[in-house]
Parts: structure tokens; C-alpha cells; sequence
């Protein structure tokens, strides 16, 4: 299995994330664009990661991690991980309309769970550590994830840094399984409730549609279900800010695929 985490020479953030997995992980130069380290390799790409489209197949990997820059409108600091893809018609940062990226709801659980793990261990305060809902490009058919750090105007120091090297390795090494897979819809862009549910080790979750995305057809909810890896059987629906017209267009679009409906 080719495991791959992608840095973008475009992203400073990204390449100081580079330089801390090649100092204190282990990782040998095996050429210009190629460090490895086990069966792990780190790719250096040129553009930026949300346009790096078809990037999994281009450096055949079997799953692939961004560890990316955040930014945030409101300032928030935080640590984030989210999977890839767009919900509606237009793919303004990357990516294709109406589709989503393979993604790994095993990938997230780690990457979240260690994100809160090395906050915690490494006494960081002020930042959220958060899940996001599924948004941009690029486009892949490898299960990837971003893994992000920022948000706010003041410097990210090493240990922030840090932090995303360490969930990038550990969810560079995870495999793939299936209890208690979910998706979800509804909620916020920094998905609250998912976030608890995957961090309390309740479910695991792939792709998250939020609220603002909502109306999705049962074009969207097949792809949120195929194109997660565990294949989830399972449907959390975040109840509370969702118009009951698009309650029920979603409720009908979830029980032709005889997913079983969780309302939280």
C-alpha cells in the first residue's frame, strides 16, 4: 500500500510542516520531489493543494494527506481535518461540481483523535481542534484528507506545526475499517457534532454536508456513501437550523439508499 503525504511548494505552511517530518520523523530524501520513510512517502507538488486535481492518481497512492495552511474569515485558530469535494454547482476553490472526493472516515477518527492527543500533550492553548464538513478540491479518487493548521493573524510557532506532522504520520499508517461508519448532514461548517461523535469514539464519519449545502438529491447522499471508503450504512442528521422542506427531500433520498436514519 502507497501511502503519501502531499506538501505544496505553493503553501509556506506546508513546506515547514515538510521540514519538521524530514527532521524529527525520519524521512530520506529519495529524490527531488520524494522523501520516504517506510512504506510512507512525502510528495512535493508545485501548485497548491485544493488544484492539484487527479494528484492521488498522478503519484499513485493508495491514500493520500494534505497537511495545508487554514484560513479562517472570523480569525478562529484551530486545527482542522475535513474530507474533499464539492456539493453544489460551482467548485470556485478546486475540484469538480457536484462531486466528491474519496475519503476514509478511519482517516479522520485518527487524524482528529491525534490532532486533540498532541494539543493536548503539547499544553497549546487557544485553538479549537475541530472537524470540517466536506469542501473543495482537488479532485481524486484516492481516500485523502486535508489536515490544517491557522486561522488567525498571529505566527503559527513549530509546535503547532508540530502537532500537524504528527496526525499526518499516524493517519499516514492507519487502515481502513468500517465499525460504526456514518455520514452526515446538516449543522455547521465546523461541524460540532460530528466532531464530538468522532472524538468521544461514538462514530466514525466520512463526507458531512452542512446545512448551507442543503438541498442534496440522491445523486449527492450515493456519492457521500460510495465515495467513503467504510461504504456507511449510516446517516446522522444534525436535526436543529434544517427547513423542513429540505428535511424531508433529504430524509426521502436517504431511505431509497435504506440507510438507517440517526437524528442528533
Amino acid at each position: 500500500m502507497k501511502r503519501v503525504i502531499a506538501i505544496s511548494k505553493a503553501d509556506p505552511v506546508s513546506m515547514k510542516i515538510a521540514e519538521i517530518l524530514i527532521e524529527s520523523f525520519g524521512f530520506k530524501e529519495l529524490d527531488d520531489s520524494t522523501c520516504i520513510r517506510d512504506d510512507i512517502e512525502l510528495k512535493f507538488i508545485e501548485q497548491k493543494h485544493i488544484y492539484a486535481e487527479k494528484i492521488g492518481e498522478k503519484l499513485n497512492a493508495d491514500l493520500l494527506i494534505f497537511p495545508s495552511s487554514h484560513k479562517s474569515e472570523r480569525g478562529i485558530q484551530a486545527f482542522l481535518t475535513h474530507p474533499v469535494g464539492n456539493w453544489g454547482r460551482e467548485a470556485l476553490y478546486g475540484g469538480l461540481p457536484r462531486t466528491l472526493s474519496m475519503t476514509s472516515a478511519s482517516m479522520l477518527k485518527k487524524s482528529l483523535q491525534t490532532l486533540i492527543d498532541e494539543v493536548d500533550r503539547l499544553r497549546i492553548t487557544g485553538w479549537d481542534v475541530r472537524l470540517e464538513v466536506t469542501h473543495h478540491g482537488p479532485f481524486t479518487d484516492v481516500p485523502s484528507i486535508f489536515i490544517e493548521v491557522g486561522g488567525g493573524e498571529g505566527q503559527i510557532d513549530r509546535k503547532e506545526l508540530e502537532v500537524v506532522a504528527s496526525a499526518s504520520i499516524a493517519t499516514a499508517q492507519v487502515d481502513f475499517f468500517d465499525s460504526k461508519a456514518a455520514i452526515g448532514f446538516g449543522g455547521g461548517h465546523y461541524a460540532p457534532a460530528f466532531t464530538r461523535l468522532v472524538a468521544n469514539d461514538i462514530y466514525l464519519i466520512g463526507h458531512m454536508c452542512p446545512k448551507y449545502a442543503l438541498p442534496v438529491d440522491g445523486e449527492m447522499v450515493r456519492q457521500a456513501v460510495e465515495k467513503t471508503v467504510e461504504k456507511p450504512r449510516i446517516a446522522l442528521i444534525d436535526w436543529k437550523g434544517i427547513s423542513s422542506e429540505n428535511r424531508r427531500y433529504l430524509i426521502e433520498n436517504l431511505e431509497k439508499l435504506d440507510l438507517e436514519i440517526v437524528k442528533i
